[in-house]
């Protein structure tokens, strides 16, 4: 791991010498090397840090963004506690915890992360077909549901949800994995299953190439119940036409990915990295690295529902872009 180092370049403030000539600018000196923790090499989150680091050492003087292959968003934020990394991303819920002692961070509080963007948001989806007279979550009791293997990101979303709404012991779960899921679903072995991603999701347009499909809706009343619960975590629109079976739009609950930073990571260089990212050519340039780039916002409320302050490099940016007075 890069550690984080600023070198400023000495000046020699001869009066002679600038006798016709301007003194160097704020600008000409910052210099500064930063560690962007993403995921294991290959994974979405190397390839999109990557990305980032590509497009901001290129356009951003004086600045190098290295992306470091780490374990995922766990492991990041307790890099950058740990002062081995200065930024990365993180989900709402591990930065949440992480502020707090909460979850896996017990004894591991660390209240020195800072919001600067939202990356983007994964949906939790409940599929099953249309030949199952299951158009409701309430239809889900006494079906057999899978909710994605033991230690994945969707069965832990899809298990805090359904006990937010009281629906985890009235349904008979499954930890299949996902392609387990779908193949059971098709063969009539399960009655629905829960996936998790940015839609679309692969699997789910595999699945409806061959079986009609039918998306369960979440109702307004279960979503505000669990955000309430769990205010990490997100409502979530499908929108018409990501699946042939999603004819209106359709409301779910998710997650966030979002990208936070140490506060002692200058502001300038936040400030920086998010004017080149929020570019017309920057937002084109990342959507090409990766289409959830598509989702990146200033994620303002979700930061606010949290608790997690901005960085005052983003303080300074979403100012300027009138995001935020």
């Amino acid at each position: 791991m890069k550690r984080f180092s600023i070198r400023l370049l000495s000046i020699i403030l001869i009066s002679g010498l600038l006798i016709g000539c301007g003194a160097p600018s704020d600008t000409d000196n910052r210099r500064a090397d930063v560690s962007f923790a993403t995921s294991g090499q290959g994974g979405t989150f190397y390839v999109a840090g990557a990305g980032i680091s590509s497009l901001v050492t290129t356009e951003v003087e004086g600045l190098t963004v290295t992306a470091e292959v780490t374990k995922g968003v766990v492991e990041n934020v307790r890099l950058m506690a740990s002062g081995e990394t200065e930024m990365g991303f993180a989900y709402g819920s591990t930065a949440y915890n992480i502020s707090r002692g909460l979850a896996e961070f017990v004894d591991q509080k660390y209240e020195g992360l800072r919001a600067v963007a939202n990356i983007h948001d994964g949906a939790l989806n409940f599929v099953t077909l249309e030949k199952y007279n299951i158009f409701t979550l309430d239809d889900l009791i006494g079906k057999k549901v899978s909710i994605g293997p033991k230690g994945s990101g969707s069965a832990s979303v899809a298990t805090e949800f359904l006990t937010s709404v009281g629906l985890f012991d009235k349904i008979n779960i499954e930890y299949l994995s996902f392609d387990d899921s779908t193949s059971s679903l098709r063969d009539g072995h399960i009655d629905a299953l829960v996936i998790g991603g940015t839609s679309p999701i692969p699997a789910l347009i595999e699945l409806e190439a061959s079986h009609p499909m039918r998306m369960i809706p979440v109702d307004q009343a279960r979503v505000n119940k669990f955000l309430t619960d769990y205010p990490y975590h997100v409502s979530y629109t499908v929108p018409v036409g990501v699946y042939t079976s999603v004819k209106t739009p359709l409301l779910t609950v998710g997650y966030s990915v979002i990208w936070v930073a140490n506060e002692d990571v200058p502001e300038w260089v936040i400030y920086e990295m998010l004017k080149t990212m929020f570019s017309t050519s920057g937002r084109e340039y990342l959507q090409n690295v990766q289409a959830a780039f598509r989702e990146m916002s200033p994620g303002i409320d979700r930061f606010e529902r949290i608790a997690l302050p901005l960085h005052p490099g983003a303080i300074k940016y979403y100012k300027e872009a009138g995001i935020i007075k």
